[in-house]
């Protein structure tokens, strides 16, 4: 009976052995690694090709800037800044649609003496070109900032820092007038903790 058991059997297929799904994993994991290393490949080579020129663009567009200041406005103001007393030398520079009127004051000029200057300074600019009209937004358009700085001295071997004092009038074209002595704390307590 064994015999025919053994022959009635069916014969044992042989199985075949399935590949396992490892290569694919790892194609997808090449492929998932490969995405942000050709991003940052292309930012780098897009960067260093056009490293050498400067990025050109208009931030302003029809209506924006009107009046214009010119050249001929700038030195005026820089020829009213310069004969403020107490004013060592003053340069008047209009770029990037903000004028900077930098005041460098007598080397023992305290606080309130160069505070009254850069005053005087904006009262100057005003005078010249009203801050109404110039350094105002309006609905029709962006205008430009004005930055009145006056300083006493710039820190070096024979000035030191302790002794600075610089004020900087801003006057931003959608803000209002600020005053900030830069050189003396906001809040001198975290002064304190971070310089000890």
């Amino acid at each position: 009976m064994r015999m025919q058991e053994e022959k009635t059997r069916k014969p044992k297929r042989i199985k075949k052995v399935k590949r396992k799904q490892g290569h694919k994993l790892v194609w997808i994991t090449l492929i998932l690694i490969a995405i942000p290393i050709v991003f940052v490949l292309y930012v780098v080579a897009t960067s260093a090709i056009g490293g050498d020129r400067p990025v050109e663009g208009n931030r302003f567009q029809d209506g924006d800037l009107d009046p214009k200041i010119t050249t001929e406005n700038v030195a005026e103001v820089q020829t009213k800044v310069a004969k403020i007393d107490g004013v060592s030398d003053a340069t008047v520079t209009l770029e990037s649609a903000t004028l900077r009127v930098n005041l460098d004051c007598a080397d023992d000029a305290d606080q309130a003496t160069i505070n009254q200057i850069t005053e005087e300074a904006y009262s100057e600019v005003n005078k010249l070109l009203p801050i109404e009209t110039y350094f105002t937004n309006t609905s029709k358009g962006k205008m430009y900032d004005l930055e009145v700085d006056g300083y006493n001295y710039v820190v070096d071997n024979s000035h030191p820092q302790s002794g600075q004092i610089y004020i900087k009038i801003t006057k931003t074209a959608p803000g209002k007038k600020t005053t900030d002595v830069l050189t003396t704390p906001k809040d001198q307590e975290l002064v304190n903790e971070i310089t000890r």
